[in-house]
């Protein structure tokens, strides 16, 4: 009997560790990619290798599919302007329509508000939407979607009321997002390393990219719910890059063991959070959960954002540096994607060359 006695011991403890177990949270999650048909290494002048546009698009929608995920796709119609590839790289948006996807407006060249005349900027808009707009009357009823280039919304409140009263009037609704993770920093290293054939850093940088997604995701779910008292609906911004052909599938999979749903933008934005004025002018492109903060008096929470690992943005400033095909425009462009990461921007800036 005394033989007996440590098995049943154990089995009186086995419902207690399954008891113990935290439930997984039901949570739904709209996912939008940015700089379409393929955000090319260079900055937002690089239309990219036609090759790997190929690649990334048939990757990146292959693991949508594979989790029933839809997703708005938005587009800079000045990346389909290569000569002698035009008609394939529309093909290549078509292959998104097609597959369901929703396409939006990102501007024709991707402009920063921040520093571009109103006019110029607004026709930029209209000129981006040449392409994708009539891929979207196919579909009758299809949301009209705009985002700002580098979720630069205005150096003042009456240029950013200026450009939404533009938009309003043609149709469209502006898309925010609530979390990113630097995934263009991660790409250029992550890119850089396979161009060199390390596959050793090449694996490190990828699993640091899906660690700061989990790391990303448990800071915007926790302030979701100390603004709001709830969990709401997250919508993610990331890029049609490298980084995302080759991980998305994994992404999407460890967001569904966090419990996600993916919905449409369109069925995320219902959710009356996303009613909240954003109330928020300044010079970087902020997720809105820190925007609303504004509107609603809370204390900004910007600074406690988590940065990715040290290591991953001193080896991509380093490759910024050393890109010679990278004009300073560029450059600086992703010195302002970089404004989110609080600890270092200041003197990333001082270090980069003069617009």
């Amino acid at each position: 009997m005394r033989r007996l006695a440590p098995l049943f011991l154990l089995l009186l403890l086995v419902p207690v560790a399954v008891r113990c177990e935290s439930p997984v949270v039901s949570r739904t999650l709209a996912i939008t990619i940015d700089d379409l048909p393929y955000a090319g290494g260079g900055g937002p002048a690089d239309a990219g290798n036609l090759g790997d546009a190929r690649r990334i698009t048939e990757a990146i929608l292959a693991a949508l599919a594979w989790h029933k995920a839809s997703a708005v796709g938005f587009v800079n119609e000045s990346r389909l302007q290569v000569a002698g590839e035009r008609d394939a790289r529309v093909a290549l948006l078509k292959q998104w329509a097609d597959a369901g996807m929703i396409l939006g407006n990102h501007t024709f060249s991707h402009p920063r508000l921040q520093d571009t005349p109103l006019e110029r900027y607004q026709d930029d808009i209209v000129r981006g939407d040449v392409v994708s707009r009539l891929l979207m009357e196919e579909r009758r009823g299809a949301p009209l979607f705009f985002r700002y280039p580098f979720n630069s919304t205005g150096p003042s409140k009456e240029v950013k009321e200026a450009v939404q009263s533009f938009l309003t009037a043609r149709g469209y609704r502006v898309a925010p997002f609530t979390v990113e993770h630097a995934d263009y920093a991660f790409d250029k290293i992550w890119i850089a390393a396979r161009q060199a054939g390390d596959k050793g850093q090449e694996k490190r940088i990828g699993e640091a990219y899906l660690e700061h997604l989990d790391t990303q995701l448990g800071f915007f779910e926790k302030l979701a719910r100390e603004t709001f008292s709830r969990e709401i609906p997250q919508i993610l911004l990331i890029h049609a890059n490298g980084i995302n052909a080759e991980h998305l599938e994994t992404m999407l999979s460890r967001m569904e063991e966090r419990g996600y749903r993916f919905v449409t933008l369109d069925q995320a934005l219902k959710d009356p959070a996303y009613g909240t004025a954003d109330e928020y002018v300044g010079a970087w492109g902020i997720s809105w959960l820190h925007r609303w903060s504004v509107s609603l008096g809370l204390p900004m929470r910007l600074r406690e954002e988590p940065d990715p690992p040290k290591w991953v943005m001193d080896l991509y400033e380093a490759t910024i540096r050393a890109s010679s095909t990278s004009s300073s425009r560029s450059m600086a462009s992703s010195a302002s994607r970089l404004s989110r990461s609080r600890k270092i921007v200041a003197t990333a800036a001082m270090r980069l060359p003069s617009r």
